[in-house]
């Protein structure tokens, strides 16, 4: 139990001043201030005790709340904002609040005796969320020069030693945070009526108080934030000032718990709009509410305190403060189906046995990392492969990309693989034929950052993006001019050997035999890293770049359509010099990278379900001989690539089965998506895990010296992906859910019921839904998350369900929509805010 001691005394004016040496300074870290400190509390008491009608009293700070009440006024510091007081000066900078925390001009305020402070959601994940009030500009733009504390001096926008020639103001300033924190002076000292010396800040009036000359309060702050609290409405005033406001509100079914999306009912006495706080006081959720007509509200929000506003024209009529508290949610899915509820849990522990810690060789540091099942290195493609999965429980999300960034090479190029531990042999390469290092550190950079939030990590890496996509862009020995596409030596789609001319031998370097060849894969993922980057590049606001990005995207797409695109799949290698015979016609070879592309943008509908009808169709071809269509290629190459029908050269890959998966779910083939994830729950109970790679007929493939794992991250994290984002139908547009298109396909399967939540293990982001199709043929969904702030709803429609004739936000507001079809799927369409409850009828 943590407990703090405040004062219970008013905030009288001298007394006030006193009060500010009860909090810990600076300068109690040396002897002498130490000592100057402890007296200053021995003559607090002595004054407490000579003024009498005053104590002190032991308050318990709510652990879970995370607030701390102030009898002395009757108010609560909570959230952003206690954050922001205890760490910006405290009592000694703010004084006491003087309201509770309430909307006003838009943004999440409250009053202190000499300021405002001010929740910034814009500014959301910067040190610049909580901002001060520009209380010393609203107050010289109010009074002009009516008298002699109202001046109007120009501001000066510029911060010469000329305008502090208090050097006091000066020392003050620059020890308690500067511009960030109190802004610009906007006049020069002056002494006001009462005879004191002030100057006025954009954020604050400091004030030259000889009466404490030799202590830290010889500079105090104006009481700017009571004279502005003053002049709000009397009558609100009033009510805060009894304590936790309930006028107006009444909540039902809430404990001191809630579950996310748990279903509260709140009363109000008057119509208006209901606004939810989360824990982190932002605003999650609006409904439009009836006068004492109950209203049913869902938790959602930030994690802990939720608290729930109540306006009428603006204004705040009402508010329940730390209504209930809302548990961190628990990711996973839950149907009744032990298939669906199964696979998740199933597929994460999977993944959380090939995570892995070596030590960097360039100072021994950990680096952890996610590793291939057959080798014991860290891969950068298997490490970015499998990141699409373990971004949903893994804490660290950056180290291993750190750890390649600080490796890259002066031509931008990046190392494939690296072991090492401290007082051992370095094992680190980079192999020389392989095209897809530098497009895939952009993908995993982007997932990193997705599952963070991490600007300022993002804007560290990217130049490296950068570098790396202009590396494989511009080398002699990438890119092709003649074609405009991205080139590389003959080998198995993105396997790390060609096959050379004389015979057996792998060669993996470039030399005058090298035969070049455009392989679709390295194109399709180097397009979808350019709109990542170019996406990136616009997010930090550098327009130019990002057209740039852009525009190579285009330009490349385009090449590739007309050079690889067949009519039914992207041809497998496209040779830029002649091979001889290779004993297969390479015209119909479908290899692995053509799943990739279902999920990287390059397809167009008509194309995507070309493809998928070539799966359908080779699966159809091959019988119950092949347990499944997911090949590394067919037909595979007789001679030269290893023996037929293992590993890259035609055995069968989770890893394809998986993108193949999430594919159909986008392009409207969801039974056999469903299909395809049966498959492989089927496939792991007949195994016992998931292996890199099967034979045709179901064996795992194993080396015949052991140590392969039957954990494959590769392929756990792709099936992953089918089922979160394609099944369930969560995609988060850019970090942290706070954008989501959902596309809930639920309706392909034989559930009426689906409750999905997902988060990411690096910074608690969340987001979660409730879909239900009922028996009246309606359908109703309830989501909401953390920090999301929008949703575009992509909904399959149930077969035997009518066309919908309406959608209801909220059981109140009626919402445009649209019905679409995807090949023979309907879906319906409508945009979302960030929380709330839609039914469909």
């Amino acid at each position: 139990m943590e407990w703090n001691y405040f004062l219970t005394l008013p905030p009288t004016p001298y007394l006030r001043y006193i009060c500010l040496i009860m909090t810990t300074r600076s300068a109690a870290n040396t002897k002498s201030a130490f000592t100057r400190y402890v007296g200053q509390i021995i003559l607090t008491f002595i004054f407490l005790l000579s003024v009498g009608g005053g104590s002190i009293r032991a308050i318990e700070t709510d652990p879970i709340h995370k607030s701390i009440y102030f009898k002395a006024t009757g108010h609560i510091i909570e959230g952003k904002f206690l954050q922001y007081w205890q760490s910006h000066g405290g009592l000694a900078l703010f004084g006491y609040p003087l309201t509770p925390a309430f909307y006003e001009g838009g943004y999440l305020v409250q009053y202190f005796e000499r300021n405002r402070f001010e929740l910034h959601t814009e500014n959301a994940g910067t040190p610049y969320d909580v901002l001060l009030g520009q209380l010393g500009r609203e107050r010289i733009a109010e009074c002009g020069m009516r008298n002699a504390d109202c001046r109007l001096i120009l501001p000066t926008f510029r911060i010469p030693h000329s305008a502090f020639r208090i050097p006091q103001f000066l020392d003050y300033w620059g020890k308690h945070g500067g511009l960030a924190q109190f802004g610009y002076p906007i006049t020069p000292e002056f002494m006001d009526e009462k005879g004191v010396i002030v100057q006025y800040f954009e954020r604050a009036r400091f004030e030259l108080h000889p009466e404490f000359k030799g202590t830290d309060y010889y500079v105090l702050l104006g009481l700017l934030g009571r004279d502005s609290a003053q002049k709000l409405d009397p009558a609100l005033l009033d009510r805060w000032s009894e304590g936790p406001q309930t006028n107006n509100l009444r909540l039902e079914g809430a404990g001191k718990q809630a579950q996310p999306l748990t279903p509260l009912a709140v009363t109000s006495d008057l119509p208006g709009e209901i606004r939810l706080l989360g824990g982190d006081n932002h605003q999650y959720a609006t409904y439009s509410v009836q006068a004492h007509v109950p209203l049913t509200i869902y938790a959602a929000g930030a994690p802990g305190p939720q608290s729930i506003m109540l306006y009428q024209n603006g204004q705040v009529a009402g508010a329940i403060w730390s209504a209930f508290t809302m548990s961190a949610p628990q990711p996973g899915i839950k149907t009744g189906d032990p298939l669906w509820d199964g696979l998740y849990p199933r597929l994460k522990s999977f993944l959380e046995k090939d995570a892995v810690v070596y030590y960097s060789p360039l100072d021994d540091k950990p680096v952890r990392g996610y590793r291939s099942p057959d080798t014991q290195f860290i891969w950068l493609r298997d490490h970015v492969y499998q990141s699409s999965g373990f971004k949903y429980f893994e804490p660290d999300m950056k180290g291993a990309l750190d750890y390649f960034r600080s490796t890259q090479h002066p031509d931008g190029s990046f190392d494939d693989y690296f072991l090492h531990y401290p007082g051992a042999d370095v094992y680190k390469d980079q192999i020389e034929i392989e095209a897809d290092r530098e497009f895939l550190f952009v993908e995993g950079v982007w997932i990193a950052w997705q599952s963070t939030g991490d600007d300022a990590w993002l804007r560290l890496n990217l130049p490296a993006m950068e570098r790396g996509l202009e590396y494989t862009f511009t080398d002699p020995h990438r890119w092709s001019k003649e074609m405009g596409l991205v080139m590389r030596a003959f080998t198995i789609d993105t396997w790390d050997f060609e096959q050379g001319s004389e015979g057996a031998n792998i060669r993996r370097k470039f030399d005058d035999k090298t035969r070049w060849s455009i392989m679709h894969g390295d194109n399709t993922g180097a397009y979808r890293s350019a709109r990542l980057l170019a996406h990136i590049e616009r997010y930090f606001g550098q327009t130019r770049e990002a057209q740039m990005w852009d525009a190579l995207a285009d330009s490349l797409l385009a090449n590739l359509n007309r050079v690889s695109w067949n009519g039914q799949f992207y041809t497998h290698q496209v040779h830029l010099i002649p091979v001889e015979p290779t004993g297969v016609d390479e015209a119909t070879q479908l290899s692995l990278s053509n799943a990739y592309a279902l999920n990287r943008g390059t397809l167009s509908q008509e194309q995507a379900a070309a493809l998928i009808k070539t799966y359908q169709a080779r699966k159809q071809h091959n019988g119950p001989s092949i347990f499944a269509e997911w090949y590394s290629i067919d037909p595979p190459f007789p001679a030269g690539f290893g023996k037929s029908g293992e590993y890259v050269n035609g055995g069968v890959m989770p890893l394809v089965g998986g993108e193949l998966a999430r594919g159909t779910f986008t392009y409207g083939f969801e039974a056999y998506g469903v299909d395809i994830l049966r498959r492989y729950w089927q496939l792991l109970d007949r195994t016992g895990g998931s292996y890199l790679w099967y034979y045709p007929d179901g064996r795992p493939g194993v080396k015949p010296e052991g140590g392969t794992l039957s954990t494959d991250g590769w392929g756990s994290a792709a099936m992953l992906d089918s089922l979160t984002e394609g099944l369930a139908g969560v995609v988060d547009n850019g970090k942290l859910y706070e954008s989501v298109s959902l596309s809930p396909r639920w309706a392909v399967t034989d559930r009426h019921d689906a409750q999905v939540t997902l988060g990411y293990g690096a910074s608690g982001a969340y987001f979660t839904y409730n879909w239900q199709f009922h028996e009246d043929k309606t359908m109703s969904l309830t989501w909401g998350g953390g920090q999301t702030r929008s949703v575009q709803l992509h909904l399959l429609l149930p077969a035997e369900m009518p066309t919908p004739r309406q959608a209801v936000l909220n059981e109140i507001t009626s919402l445009p929509i649209s019905v679409v079809k995807v090949e023979q799927s309907y879906y319906l369409d409508v945009t979302l805010p960030g929380s709330g409850h839609l039914d469909i009828r």
